[in-house]
């Protein structure tokens, strides 16, 4: 039986995905469960499997787009099986409200579009497109399936090229001419972007400026580049910094170090998550005028793709020994930079850490992943002497850069907590101690 196969929804929060990738093309065939597409999101991408068996008849969305949840992506049915209707096609009752006048905004003259008593067979692509190029279905050649009218049908009677609207409102609005853009399909923003880059180039080569290259933003950075921007824009952001002596912890870990493989951020996310016992407020979500908070501690870890950025969430931490999180970390970061992980792994965080002492920085201002309350950011490990008594002593010290939602708590809360950080880092094996006890 024929069926479209749609966009997916991962997520609660998911509404359009990035098509990456298709496994077959039209015409071939395809068995159920078999890898068939993939699509990219702002968390991970994913390997969509066939919903059923049968030859991929039609594909609606191509690479590279990026389309709502619930858009229909192809079309799966047996060869010789009839799927005109699955083409969405206008039917005589719907046709009729589109008979006599036709007008494209923006257009002086009003086009009038004469029918015949049955219906066009065209998609809704060719249809849209003949209404903004004022063309008569009834002068269009199909050459799709079973008499089907194809948006390249239309393109073939076009006089002027097909544009989008938002690609033509771009144009107007910069004073581009992009009715001179050569191009064999419907134009697009970044084919109007591309020529008005050209003229740019054109102007510094006569200025002797150097040309630029520009890249649109897609898949992952686009998705990135929006939340991100979201939460600057709509979280007031208020970002405290304490140095801590971590001479103690280093101990600790040199003593674990000669049975285990412990790293600093492991006992980081143990000793933040009974921080955050102590301190709820920042262990919770900002929505909706409410704060929610959670009893368990559910901890993201940034980890840098080379797409981009990625926040696995280690579940329930504040529950497990220093050797199950490593464990668990270790797994988890791997995979997430293979981008193999799964959806739920990547949801459910109540606080964050982002650590790039790793990377050389010591301070930074790291942005509020919503809908939590805080993110901690990790400094680098600096040596230090320092003052004990008469004498000078070399010291081990971290920054630690708290940014919190000042809508959820205030300062004083906020210190607070960076100051229970600094007592257990103060006294770590006490705390794997008690963590063991239990």
């Amino acid at each position: 039986m024929a069926s479209i196969i749609t966009m997916p929804k991962f997520g609660l929060t998911m509404t359009e995905g990035t098509l990456s990738h298709w496994n077959k093309s039209v015409g071939e065939r395809v068995e159920q469960g078999e890898p068939l597409y993939e699509v990219e999101t702002d968390k991970i991408t994913n390997e969509i499997e066939a919903p059923q068996e049968g030859v991929i008849r039609y594909i609606f969305t191509e690479v590279g787009q990026t389309v709502q949840v619930g858009a229909p992506l192809a079309i799966i049915a047996e060869e010789s099986e009839d799927i005109t209707e699955l083409l969405d096609l206008q039917g005589p009752e719907e046709e009729s409200k589109s008979n006599g006048l036709v007008e494209e905004k923006g257009a002086q003259n009003v086009v009038e579009e004469v029918y015949s008593d049955t219906y066009t067979r065209a998609t809704p692509y060719a249809k849209k497109l003949a209404r903004e190029q004022g063309i008569s279905m009834q002068d269009v050649e199909a050459s799709g399936p079973r008499g089907i009218i194809l948006s390249h049908d239309v393109m073939k009677k076009s006089v002027s090229p097909a544009i989008s609207p938002l690609a033509k409102k771009y144009a107007e609005e910069q004073e581009i001419e992009w009715q001179q853009i050569e191009q064999g399909r419907r134009i697009m923003l970044p084919d109007v972007i591309k020529k008005e880059l050209e003229g740019s180039a054109a102007v510094a080569a006569a200025i002797d400026m150097p040309a630029a290259t520009v890249k649109p933003i897609t898949g992952m950075r686009k998705v990135i580049a929006e939340r991100m921007s979201n939460s600057w824009q709509q979280i007031p952001h208020v970002t405290i910094s304490r140095e801590v002596d971590v001479t103690p912890l280093l101990s600790a870990k040199a003593v674990l170090d000669k049975n285990f493989k412990i790293s600093i951020t492991h006992f980081l996310i143990k000793i933040i998550a009974a921080a955050l016992q102590k301190h709820p407020v920042l262990n919770a979500w900002f929505q909706d005028k409410e704060i929610l908070y959670h009893h368990e501690v559910n901890m993201g870890i940034a980890v840098s793709v080379p797409e981009g950025l990625l926040v696995p969430v280690l579940k329930r931490v504040d529950q497990m020994d220093i050797l199950e999180i490593a464990e668990l970390m270790s797994d988890i970061t791997s995979r997430a930079k293979e981008q193999k992980l799964r959806l739920d792994e990547t949801q459910g965080g109540t606080f964050t850490i982002s650590n790039l002492g790793m990377m050389g920085v010591e301070q930074f201002t790291p942005i509020i992943n919503p809908p939590e309350t805080g993110i901690l950011g990790v400094g680098r490990i600096i040596e230090k002497p320092v003052f004990i008594g008469d004498g000078i002593v070399r010291r081990s010290f971290m920054s630690f850069s708290l940014s919190f939602d000042h809508r959820a708590l205030d300062g004083a809360e906020a210190a607070n907590f960076l100051q229970t950080v600094e007592f257990y880092i103060q006294e770590p094996i006490r705390l794997l101690m008690k963590a063991r006890g239990k």
